[in-house]
């Protein structure tokens, strides 16, 4: 993994301030122009590689999570030894960086470098990041038929994801719980899976 202060100049990345309808697009144009990419399975190496970005594999600590050098391909950092449902959550938090935040960074500061960190000093961009990650993996429409199907942890198997993201994005979506008796689910603030 490269040093968190590389020689060149680098920034965080810059929130894009879009809106969840904005997002829901541009994921809808992004699996158009791929339709062949699997969602369900893997750290999401085929969008990847469609989007001209490497998956490495680092050790602890795990500080970046996406870096994007001035000269060099854009790499979405995985810890090594992680467990396959958090490095798909992992992978596509990089992913929503890279398509949302990556260009306005580098409009705003032209001649740096762009690492996005698992605690950065500003956290509208990662929470941006992280709609973008839920609605890919947990695309609206199917997520709530698989809600309203079953528990939980039954979504989490189908979709592939840690049951904590499930409960985060029913959250998102307003939604009930499934033998609730229709009392909306309140998500509570928990650590964050993985640092993200």
């Amino acid at each position: 993994m490269p040093a968190r202060y590389p020689s060149y100049p680098y920034v965080e990345p810059v929130a894009a301030k879009v809106t969840q309808d904005e997002i829901d697009s541009t994921i809808a144009d992004l699996l158009a122009n791929n339709p062949g990419v699997c969602l369900r399975q893997g750290p999401l190496d085929g969008l990847c590689r469609a989007l001209n970005v490497d998956i490495e594999y680092s050790t602890p600590p795990h500080e970046m999570m996406l870096d994007v050098p001035l000269e060099k391909r854009a790499v979405i950092w995985l810890p090594k030894n992680g467990r396959p449902k958090h490095d798909r959550i992992a992978a596509a938090i990089g992913i929503g960086h890279w398509i949302m935040h990556v260009p306005v960074t580098r409009e705003k500061h032209p001649g740096c470098g762009i690492q996005a960190l698992h605690r950065p000093t500003d956290m509208a961009a990662q929470k941006e990041a992280r709609r973008f990650a839920y609605a890919l993996l947990l695309p609206a429409d199917d997520f709530k038929n698989l809600w309203y199907e079953g528990r939980g942890g039954a979504v989490a198997d189908v979709l592939n994801v840690p049951t904590q993201v499930v409960y985060e994005r029913a959250s998102m979506l307003d939604l009930t719980q499934p033998d609730g008796g229709g009392d909306k689910y309140e998500w509570k603030e928990r650590p964050a899976i993985g640092g993200y």
